[in-house]
């Protein structure tokens, strides 16, 4: 064997030992890995947040009109709305939307008919409050990679009846 043969040969020996620079190549390769981690747990818990608030909402909404006491200079309508914009209208500023849909039943024969009127019901009627908050693309467009349908929607529905 030549000189300069086994010179290649320790010089491949020493380069397969040497370790340096190993630590930047497994950054380059798991980074994106840990980057869409980070980025889908931050939309997880934001979408969580989101959904709490229209819980918050609805419940708020609906003792409302469970009262049906008419507040001082405007209608119970009114005043739930006020109360749900309240809770939700900050999701209005990233592009969501909010509604609420009241559906007055009137007995609990009529839930799930085409019997009803959209109103907040007089007393002893049955009522199903209906809030949606929809997000067209989330907060940080990740659900779409992963199959999730858009736009995100939150919805809650409560059925009450009115005091008597």
């Amino acid at each position: 064997m030549t000189a300069a043969a086994q010179l290649r040969g320790r010089g491949l020996e020493l380069a397969l030992a040497d370790d340096s620079g190993v630590s930047a190549i497994e950054f380059a390769l798991l980074s994106p890995v840990v980057f869409f981690l980070v980025l889908g747990t931050v939309e997880l818990a934001l979408d969580m947040i989101v959904d709490a608030s229209v819980q918050i909402a609805a419940q708020s909404a609906s003792r409302t009109g469970l009262t049906t006491t008419v507040p001082t200079g405007s209608t119970r309508a009114d005043q739930a709305a006020s109360i749900v914009m309240n809770t939700l209208g900050g999701w209005k500023k990233i592009g969501g939307t909010v509604a609420i849909k009241t559906l007055n039943y009137g007995t609990y024969n009529n839930v799930g008919t085409t019997s009803y009127q959209s109103n907040m019901g007089e007393f002893g009627d049955v009522v199903s409050y209906q809030i949606t908050v929809t997000l067209p693309k989330g907060f940080t467009g990740l659900p779409k990679y992963f199959g999730v349908p858009l736009p995100l929607t939150f919805q809650r529905n409560y059925l009450v009846q009115n005091e008597k």
